[in-house]
C-alpha cells in the first residue's frame, strides 16, 4: 500500500508508510528524518576513515623512507592520516640521530664473472640493488614534489 497526501507533503504520509512497513515486518517503527539518515552516513564514512589500516600506510611510507623508524612513521600517520604529508613531514624533520644506518654504497664483489655461488654474496648484491632502487625512488619523489631537501 502506498501512502501519499494530496498536498504533496509527504511528512505524515511517509511516517504512515514507515509504520505500515515496520508493523508488517514485526519491527519497531523509528522516526528518522532524511537529515538523520544523512548524518548517519557521514558518521559511517568518518568511522571508516578512522579505521583505515595504519599498518598498510606505514609500509607504504617505509618503502619511500626505509631509514626512518616505523614508530616515528606510525605516530605521524596517526596525526595526518596521509602518506604524502607524512613523507614530507619526516623528510623535513627527522634528525639524523634517529635514522637507521644506510646500506653500503659499494656493491659486493663476486669472485667469478657470473652468478656468485655463495648465497650470502647473492643476498648482499640483492640488498645493494634494493637500496639503489629505494634511493632512486626517493630522489624522484623529491623532484616530483619540488621538495628542497639535502639527502
Amino acid at each position: 500500500a502506498v501512502v501519499s497526501t494530496q498536498s504533496g507533503h509527504y511528512g505524515r504520509g511517509a511516517t504512515s508508510a514507515q509504520q505500515l512497513v515496520a508493523s508488517s515486518l514485526a519491527l519497531p517503527s523509528l522516526s528518522l528524518s532524511c537529515h538523520d539518515v544523512r548524518e548517519y552516513k557521514k558518521t559511517l564514512v568518518k568511522e571508516q576513515a578512522e579505521g583505515m589500516d595504519i599498518e598498510v600506510l606505514v609500509r607504504q611510507v617505509v618503502e619511500v623512507l626505509p631509514n626512518v623508524p616505523e614508530n616515528e612513521i606510525r605516530v605521524d600517520l596517526l596525526r595526518t592520516r596521509n602518506t604524502t604529508k607524512t613523507i614530507r613531514n619526516l623528510i623535513s624533520s627527522v634528525p639524523s640521530a634517529t635514522k637507521k644506518p644506510m646500506p653500503s654504497a659499494k656493491p659486493p664483489r663476486s669472485d667469478t664473472k657470473g652468478f656468485p655461488k655463495d648465497p650470502s654474496v647473492r643476498a648482499n648484491i640483492l640488498e645493494f640493488k634494493k637500496s639503489q632502487l629505494i634511493l632512486e625512488g626517493r630522489r624522484k619523489y623529491i623532484e616530483k614534489h619540488n621538495l628542497d631537501i639535502t639527502p
